[in-house]
């Protein structure tokens, strides 16, 4: 099997990606010895144990394996580092396990650090709803609108 061919064959554990509606089953693996500098975009989970360069976007989970190495920004649905981790990560979940480090900052739904994990950043909670900074000029566009539809009724 090629590292990136995909398979039509159903196993357990089988995720589906809610854009696409396709089955990630299938992982992609950059393995030890390998050094990939790039930017990169992945529907499968990604698995790395060599070294990685650049920007990351997946819409699976990636996986750091103890001697794996990314160094980008990286966004995803997971991240699980047990490796290294430079950079700044935007995902539903991150976990640093024991062994791991992660140096730069985070925004994330859930974070965990095991024991004897290394965090050297910032972290920032992601939420669904929309941020106050964000509301306002939104707000305003609508008074706007509302002053203008106003002035246009007096005037008829």
């Amino acid at each position: 099997m090629a590292i990136f061919s995909k398979s039509n064959n159903h196993r357990q554990g089988q995720s589906r990606n809610p854009q696409t509606g396709r089955q990630n089953s299938e992982t992609t693996v950059i393995a030890y010895g390998a050094y990939i500098k790039g930017d990169l975009s992945f529907e499968c989970r990604l698995h790395v144990d060599g070294e990685l360069e650049g920007d990351i976007k997946s819409t699976n989970m990636v996986v750091i394996g103890k001697r794996g190495k990314i160094k980008g920004d990286l966004k995803a649905d997971k991240l699980v580092v047990n490796g290294s981790f430079e950079g700044s990560a935007d995902c539903d979940r991150v976990e640093v396990l024991e062994g791991g480090v992660f140096i730069g900052d985070v925004a994330s739904e859930e974070l965990t650090i095991e024991a004897k994990a290394k965090f050297q950043g910032q972290s920032k909670i992601k939420t669904n709803e929309v941020e106050y900074s964000q509301a306002i000029p939104i707000l305003e566009s609508l008074e706007t609108l509302d002053v203008e539809n106003d002035t246009k009724e007096k005037k008829s």
